[in-house]
């Protein structure tokens, strides 16, 4: 490994990767992208909202493939896009099959591929010696080796893509449920590639917690400049959800991280039509652009901070008073602006310290990023809504985006995929009515998610879940556990409902 500094990570720097003709990376503006949620073999369907996706300002669309049948459909979605005049780049998303990331790389511009389940040599196991460690490696190389001959003929790049629910057992085993345990997970597999001499590589790390999304992709943006890696990071929080909620989750993951110079593509994830994703996506980059840290600024509040797990402010630790909201402070106040908020702190780190937010001047993106960094970083102790108008609303925000940052807890947590072609019953739909039947459990967690690849494992936090089975049709999940398979979707609420006042009661 190369003698870097312990805050290299900041303002990262990568290489340009060209996927088709757009490159991502290097000195190219942050790209944008979203998911498609039809059904992949449905081509018209796949085609119509792809280009809504583009319109919406989408630099990349992205399509799952489930099967084979699904990976050649990606041939005709791809040739009736580009008779229509959209060019720019498709990628499928693949899991579990290396055979269906075969056929889809001489189809489309990149390939998804999950590291968690693209191989498993011993199903079941929750324990691995070394040498079953290196014997899945092998096998992981062994297969990986043909897909790596293709992409290189047919000139398409690779996103690896890590996910903190879907890791896989043999990394689980040896290095626990962390952050760490995903940039691992990203380094064997990038390894590999790079023993095959194929650079054609972007990097996501996600998580549906926020903190565990930003303390994974700084350790990832180190662990690349240790080791003399340049690759292009995708940035997303797997499962924000929907409206606002979603919003302030989105921006508080990706936004914290592209401030210090870290991300070059980005994907907002919210239970709603992939279209709406891009508006707020461009938000979030407008705003971390014009919200961006000095790193001489950001390196001396980190040397304060340690970036990498959680920390909590002096103040509060000697207090243990949880951070508080409202239109008066007895605090020190400083205003919403990143380096004012980190060079202050530097200074007096064991005093507390407000941030005053001033909506008519600061949007809730803007609000979410600056402020959402502070607290995620574990500073700040009060935010003061500085308004003439109602702030009722802004209080609202501003306790939603303490709860996301794990500051403080005044309402239920929602957990819920985007959706995709691999989702079969009315996410969105059920989203809204968990939400509104639930909302007022303060502390409990629920989880709505659209399919098996992520949504046991980003479930395991949620004491209650909702997780489609086959089409119309969900199994109802309690404390990580199914305890009721094949409900149809227009009961699920009602038997969640069941479940969870069986269970608060006691």
């Amino acid at each position: 490994m190369k003698s870097v500094g312990k805050f290299s990570w900041l303002h990262y720097s990568s290489h340009e990767v060209m996927v088709g003709d757009i490159g991502f990376g290097g000195n190219n503006p942050v790209r944008l992208q979203s998911m498609t949620n039809t059904a992949t073999a449905d081509v018209e369907a796949t085609v119509r909202q792809s280009k809504l996706i583009f319109d919406a300002g989408a630099d990349l669309v992205r399509i799952t493939a489930r099967n084979i049948a699904e990976a050649v459909c990606l041939s005709d979605i791809r040739k009736e896009l580009n008779s229509d005049g959209y060019s720019k780049p498709l990628s499928a998303d693949i899991h579990f099959n290396p055979a269906i990331a075969v056929e889809a790389a001489r189809r489309v511009e990149k390939i998804r591929i999950n590291p968690g389940n693209f191989v498993n040599l011993f199903p079941g196991k929750l324990s691995f010696s070394n040498e079953e460690y290196k014997n899945e490696l092998d096998e992981i190389h062994k297969i990986t080796t043909p897909l790596i001959a293709v992409c290189r003929e047919y000139g398409t790049s690779v996103r690896i893509g890590i996910n903190g629910g879907s890791l896989s057992k043999r990394i689980i085993d040896r290095y626990g449920n962390t952050p760490q345990a995903m940039v691992e997970s990203a380094l064997e597999f990038i390894d590999i590639f790079r023993s095959d001499n194929f650079h054609k590589l972007v990097v996501s790390i996600k998580a549906s917690e926020v903190l565990a999304t930003i303390h994974a992709n700084r350790l990832l943006a180190q662990a690349f400049v240790e080791k003399g890696y340049s690759y292009p990071i995708h940035l997303g929080v797997t499962e924000a959800g929907e409206g606002e909620d979603g919003r302030i989750k989105s921006a508080a993951g990706i936004g914290v991280l592209l401030i210090d110079g870290v991300g070059d593509t980005i994907r907002v994830s919210l239970t709603e039509s992939p279209e709406k994703e891009i508006p707020v996506a461009q938000k979030i980059v407008a705003s971390a652009l014009k919200n961006r840290s000095q790193k001489d600024v950001a390196r001396r509040f980190y040397e304060k901070v340690f970036p990498f797990k959680h920390y909590l402010n002096e103040a509060e630790k000697a207090s243990n008073e949880k951070p508080v909201t409202g239109n008066r402070s007895r605090l020190p106040e400083v205003p919403l602006q990143i380096d004012l908020l980190r060079s202050n702190f530097e200074q007096s780190y064991n005093k507390p310290m407000a941030i005053v937010w001033e909506p008519e001047l600061q949007s809730v993106i803007d609000f979410a990023i600056v402020a959402g960094s502070f607290f995620a970083d574990g500073c700040g102790n009060a935010i003061r809504v500085d308004t003439k108008n109602d702030a009722t609303s802004y209080y609202e925000t501003a306790l939603s985006l303490l709860q996301t940052t794990g500051r403080l807890i005044t309402k239920a947590a929602f957990t819920s995929c985007p959706s995709c072609g691999r989702t079969t019953f009315d996410i969105e739909k059920i989203l809204k009515q968990v939400k509104e039947q639930f909302a007022s459990f303060t502390g409990v967690q629920f989880a709505v998610m659209g399919c098996i690849v992520n949504g046991p494992g980003e479930m395991e936090g949620a004491r209650y879940g909702i997780l489609g089975s086959k089409p119309n049709h969900v199994d109802i999940y309690f404390n990580g556990q199914p305890v009721l398979k094949g409900i149809h979707q227009d009961k699920a609420v009602a038997e969640l409902k069941k479940l969870v006042d069986e269970n608060e009661k006691k």
